[in-house]
C-alpha cells in the first residue's frame, strides 16, 4: 500500500479489483467498479445539498449497503466522516452536528423529521438527507465527480467519544493517521485477498467497520447485516464461506456461545478480530478452543487509533491467563511509557488534537505524547495489561481500587457470564465496591452462594479491601451507545445502603 491518503487507496483498490465481487446487495454481488460508481453518485447527491471537500458530514444510520457506500463517498472525496452510533437519540445527534458545524447529516427516513426539528431548536444549519440504510437511492442521473486529492495532514474524520456526560468531544483523525492505522491493521491480520468474505454485523461506525474497510481495500467482498444476531451471523458465514467477522467483545461472547452449540459452523473462518472494551478470560479461552488460530485483539482509542497493541492468535491459543488478560504487545512505530500508572503513547496514529478544544488538548497532549487515561503496566515480555480508567477508580476507606482488577478475578469463575464492578457512595467507606454479575449457572443464582463464591475468589487474588461488599445479579449489564458497560448507570441503579461493619 503505497498511497498516503484514503482517496488514493480507494482509487487503487477500485482499479486493482474492478471486476471482482465487492458487496452483496439484494441477492447479487456488486463489483468493485459498480461500488465505485454508486459511491460517486452518493457524493454527487451530498454535493447537491451543499457538502464540499473538507465539510463535515454526520452519518446516523444502521448497518446497510447504503451506509457502506456512503463511507466511500465521504472518504473518497475529501469530505470529513462523522459516523455516530445509530442508537443515539436525535437530540444527541443534533448536538454533535452543532459541535462539528456539519454541512449535512444522513439519517433514516423514520427519524429525518425529528432530527430536522432538533437541529432547528439547537440552532444548527445542518441539512438533513434522508437515506435508507439498505437501499441506495437512484443515482443513475448523477453528474460524474472526481476523487479528491487531500494532504495527509487534512482531516479525514471526527470521532466523537463514548463519554456519558458533558459536551460532545471529538478526536481529529487525519488522512495520514488513518492510513498508518490501516497499514498496521493489515500487518497483523492474516493476508487478505479477493478470496475473503467479511460478514459485518457489528456497528459499522466503530471498530468493526474499520477492520472491514481494511479488508475491503485488499479485495475482500462484503456481506452486511443490519443488526447483530449470533445465529444469523453464523448462517451468513456458512452460506457465503465467510472468513472474517470483526466484532466487539460483547458480541464475540455471543458468537462463541452460539458457535459452541453449532460445532460445524464457521469452518472457513480465518480471523475474528475484536476490540473496543474489556473481555473476560473465559470467553477468550472458549473462543480460542472453538476457533483455534482465529482470534486477534486490537487495542486503541479514538485519540490513538487501534491497533496500538495486538494480542495475536498464537497468544490466544496458548491460553495462558497472563496473556489472555493482556491487550498484547505494541505494534511497530508506537512509542509508549507509563507515568504514575497511566499509559502515554506517541506515534503516527495519535490525534493532533480534539476538534476545536484547545483546553482539552492542553490536558492530554504534550510534544506528541497522548495521555490515554488508561491505568496500565507493561511486563518484561512487552505485554500491556490494562487495569482500568483513571476516571473509574474507586476510593474506599482511603484505598484506591481499579474495577478492572476485581473484574478479572470474578470473570474467571465458572458460571459467570459477565461482570462489572463499580463504586457506590457509602456512609462508612466513602465508596463501597459493588459487583454486578450476569450468571449462567443455577447454583450461582442463589445470592448467598454467589456472594460467598465471589468473596472466596477475591480473597485468593486481591487485597481484602478490594473484595465486593455488595453483589447484584442482573439479567444484563447496561451499555452505552458504543457497547461499553455504563458504570454510571450501575452506580445510579443502587441506593446507598446503611453502613455495615466488617472486619478486614
Amino acid at each position: 500500500m503505497s498511497a498516503d491518503t484514503l482517496p488514493e487507496i480507494l482509487e487503487q483498490s477500485y482499479e486493482a479489483h474492478g471486476a471482482a465481487p465487492a458487496l452483496l446487495h439484494e441477492g447479487r454481488w456488486l463489483t468493485f467498479a459498480e461500488t465505485a460508481k454508486l459511491a460517486q453518485g452518493l457524493h454527487a447527491l451530498l454535493a447537491e445539498h451543499g457538502a464540499a471537500q473538507g465539510d463535515r458530514v454526520v452519518v446516523h444510520l444502521e448497518n446497510g449497503v447504503t451506509t457502506w457506500l456512503l463511507d466511500q463517498a465521504l472518504l473518497g472525496f475529501g469530505l470529513v466522516r462523522v459516523a455516530v452510533s445509530a442508537r443515539l437519540h436525535v437530540l444527541e445527534v443534533a448536538a454533535i452536528c452543532l459541535d462539528a458545524e456539519a454541512a449535512v447529516v444522513c439519517a433514516d427516513p423514520g427519524q429525518a423529521d425529528q432530527l430536522r426539528a432538533a437541529l432547528r431548536d439547537a440552532g444548527a444549519r445542518t441539512v438533513v438527507v434522508s437515506l435508507d440504510a439498505d437501499r441506495p437511492p437512484d443515482l443513475s442521473g448523477a453528474e460524474p465527480t472526481v476523487l479528491a486529492r487531500p494532504h495527509p495532514d487534512d482531516v479525514a474524520m471526527l470521532m466523537y467519544s463514548s463519554g456519558t456526560t458533558g459536551a460532545p468531544k471529538a478526536a481529529v483523525v487525519t488522512q495520514g493517521a488513518w492510513v498508518a492505522r490501516t497499514r498496521n491493521s493489515l500487518a497483523h491480520l492474516p493476508p487478505v485477498t479477493e478470496a475473503d468474505t467479511v460478514v459485518l454485523a457489528a456497528p459499522a461506525a466503530h471498530f468493526a467497520g474499520s477492520v472491514a474497510l481494511d479488508c475491503f481495500l485488499q479485495g475482500a467482498r462484503m456481506v452486511i447485516e443490519r443488526r447483530f444476531d449470533a445465529d444469523a451471523v453464523l448462517d451468513l458465514v456458512d452460506q457465503h464461506d465467510g472468513t472474517v467477522v470483526p466484532l466487539v467483545p460483547v458480541l464475540l461472547a455471543r458468537l462463541v456461545d452460539a458457535a459452541t452449540a453449532r460445532p460445524t459452523s464457521g469452518r472457513h473462518l480465518r480471523c475474528l478480530p475484536y476490540g473496543g472494551s474489556a473481555v473476560s478470560t473465559d470467553v477468550l479461552v472458549r473462543g480460542a478452543r472453538r476457533f483455534p488460530g482465529v482470534l486477534t485483539q486490537f487495542y486503541g482509542l479514538a485519540e490513538a487509533l487501534a491497533p496500538l497493541t495486538v494480542l495475536s492468535p498464537a497468544d490466544h491459543d496458548e491460553a495462558a491467563a497472563s496473556r489472555l488478560g493482556s491487550a498484547g504487545r505494541f505494534v511497530d512505530g508506537v512509542e509508549h511509557r507509563v507515568n504514575d500508572g497511566v499509559l502515554t503513547v506517541r506515534g503516527p496514529m495519535v490525534m493532533p488534537g480534539y476538534w476545536r478544544r484547545p483546553d482539552l488538548d492542553a490536558q492530554v497532549l504534550s510534544d506528541g505524547w497522548f495521555t490515554t487515561g488508561d491505568q496500565a503496566a507493561v511486563d518484561d515480555d512487552g505485554y500491556l495489561r490494562l487495569t482500568g480508567r483513571s476516571s473509574d477508580v474507586i476510593v474506599s476507606g482511603g484505598y484506591n481500587i481499579q474495577p478492572r482488577e476485581v473484574e478479572q478475578v470474578i470473570e474467571r469463575i465458572p458460571g459467570i457470564a459477565e461482570v462489572a464492578v463499580a463504586g457506590v457512595p457509602d456512609r462508612e467507606w466513602g465508596e463501597a465496591v459493588h459487583a454486578f454479575v450476569v450468571v449462567n449457572a443455577d447454583p450461582l443464582r442463589d445470592k448467598e452462594t454467589l456472594t460467598a463464591v465471589l468473596r472466596d475468589a477475591c480473597a485468593g487474588a486481591v487485597a481484602s479491601y478490594k473484595k465486593p461488599r455488595h453483589v447484584h445479579v442482573r439479567n444484563s449489564l447496561p451499555r452505552n451507545h458504543y457497547g461499553k458497560v455504563d458504570r454510571r448507570a450501575l452506580r445510579e441503579s443502587v441506593a446507598p445502603e446503611p453502613p455495615t461493619k466488617e472486619k478486614e
